[in-house]
């Protein structure tokens, strides 16, 4: 069974609120101020979780994540004189099912009012439901998941195979709505809900991080309206697909940042929080090279693993018949120089169907031109995923 969203536009717009990311290594948190253009971040915080505490994005030690959750927000919030407690969290791509659905509706003419479009979307929800059930099944072979959808954004309108802003009160012979839906299983928000709220913060809404970094792109200052996206997280790699300036559709894929330690620790016998030192102090190149060869080929075990499956993940966009050149690429797993020389430089490429060469970037702050950093201690890369739950903000308020 599919619900509709559970969390409606708030009445009044705050101007200070925390957006919250829980992840398999670490809980961040930013404190957020909205001057209702732009947003400021004005604390952070971030508490380290046991190996195992989450995985792939599901909380299995929930007493520890409450602790941790606890701490981080205080961290957040320490030099603020009022006490911060609304807070927006954001569910990657491993616990999201993302899906743009299309409805065409013929009709007889007349001007176009609330109850018809209240049956349209009724209709186009009701297609969306019956896709993410499809590919849930598909992926985990479970059709009995209870999911609600946490977001939900037009791609594009139209009457009479012409793009309209709006469809009230317009007039045509033929509707067609394009509509992105990002759905979580109920379990799950139900836990995420439980988790803010004995950490003592209220929950204005919980959406998808794909979705909020794909807006951050298309809102940066070039403005690309076609691209894909590639986060490669802690414990998964997202892959989405925009045209037009929407999301089509989204991949996810169960193998990310913490893999990769796991690879060096079991090769070099090591503890997961060694394992990790080691491969932090290899990413910034302070390695002799014999140290830094004997983690190359740790990593390179992994990284034929995670690239067989990227190149398996582009293969089930079954709805994508070409992809935009254009690639960006966000998530720590990216920072290690291996992960990003085998994606940019490797032939992986030539067997999906880019319309060009692809041209990759990884996403810094600049890309995110609507949030400024005050604190100067959250520019760096690790920070950009939990930076761009801010969007859900829009989502809400605007």
């Amino acid at each position: 069974m599919f619900k509709l969203p559970f969390f409606g536009k708030t009445q009044k717009a705050l101007d200070k609120f925390l957006c919250v990311n829980i992840n398999a290594r670490d809980i961040r948190v930013l404190a957020i101020y909205s001057d209702g253009e732009s947003f400021r971040i004005i604390g952070s915080g971030i508490q380290n979780l046991e190996y195992g505490s989450v995985r792939n994005g599901i909380v299995v030690e929930k007493e520890e994540v409450i602790e941790a959750l606890k701490i981080a927000s205080t961290q957040a919030t320490s030099e603020q004189e009022e006490e911060i407690r609304d807070a927006l969290i954001g569910v990657d791509g491993g616990m999201c099912l993302g899906i743009t659905t299309t409805v065409r509706s013929k009709r007889g003419g007349g001007i176009i009012d609330e109850n018809e479009l209240d049956t349209l979307y009724e209709k186009l929800i009701e297609a969306a439901c019956i896709q993410a059930r499809n590919k849930s099944l598909h992926i985990t072979g479970d059709p009995d998941t209870d999911f609600k959808a946490i977001t939900t954004k037009n791609i594009y309108l139209k009457i009479d195979n012409q793009s309209v802003p709006s469809l009230k009160g317009q007039s045509g012979n033929t509707l067609e709505v394009a509509q992105f839906n990002a759905f979580a299983p109920s379990s799950h928000l139900k836990i995420l809900e439980s988790v803010a709220q004995k950490a003592g913060l209220k929950v204005l809404a919980i959406g998808s991080l794909t979705y909020g970094l794909t807006q951050w792109v298309i809102n940066s200052p070039s403005k690309p309206l076609d691209f894909v996206l590639i986060n490669a997280s802690e414990d998964a790699t997202d892959v989405a697909v925009v045209f037009g300036g929407g999301i089509i559709s989204t991949q996810s894929l169960h193998i990310g940042f913490l893999h990769f330690i796991e690879g060096i620790s079991e090769k070099m016998g090591l503890t997961k929080q060694e394992a990790e030192n080691v491969l932090k102090v290899y990413m910034l190149g302070n390695l002799t090279e014999s140290e830094s060869e004997v983690v190359r080929n740790c990593i390179n075990d992994t990284l034929d693993v995670w690239l067989g499956g990227l190149t398996l993940l582009f293969e089930e966009f079954s709805d994508v018949k070409t992809f935009a050149p254009k690639v960006f690429l966000t998530g720590y797993g990216v920072e290690i120089p291996d992960v990003y020389e085998a994606l940019t430089k490797e032939p992986w490429t030539k067997s999906i169907a880019f319309k060009a060469p692809p041209e990759f970037s990884k996403l810094t702050f600049t890309d995110m031109g609507n949030v400024s950093d005050s604190t100067g201690k959250t520019q760096t890369p690790d920070w950009i995923n939990t930076a761009a739950i801010s969007i859900i903000y829009d989502e809400l308020f605007k």
